[in-house]
């Protein structure tokens, strides 16, 4: 639920749209955090304003989705790769 929107956000529509928008050639690449917020934090941590700051100043990699970190690694790690590409 993502309480900052005022509701449950349909996932698979908006996944659809966003498939539909910009996934032209195959390059748009969707992955889902069940236990995160809109935010990409994880929900114990944002509902809570005390956890959410000693875990921000404290632990920062800790605030976010379960494999949320690692797949932004990697998905610059591609990035890199294509740029250095040569045509």
């Amino acid at each position: 639920m993502d309480e900052h929107a005022g509701g449950d956000l349909d996932t698979a529509d908006t996944e659809r749209a966003y498939r539909e928008a910009l996934d032209a050639g195959g390059a748009l690449k969707v992955e889902h955090y069940p236990d995160a917020t809109h935010s990409l934090l994880k929900q114990p941590i944002e509902r809570s304003a005390p956890t959410l700051t000693l875990t921000a100043l404290f632990s920062p990699r800790s605030l976010f989705a379960e494999g949320f970190l690692d797949d932004q690694r990697q998905f610059l790690k591609d990035v890199g790769r294509a740029g250095n590409a040569t045509p």
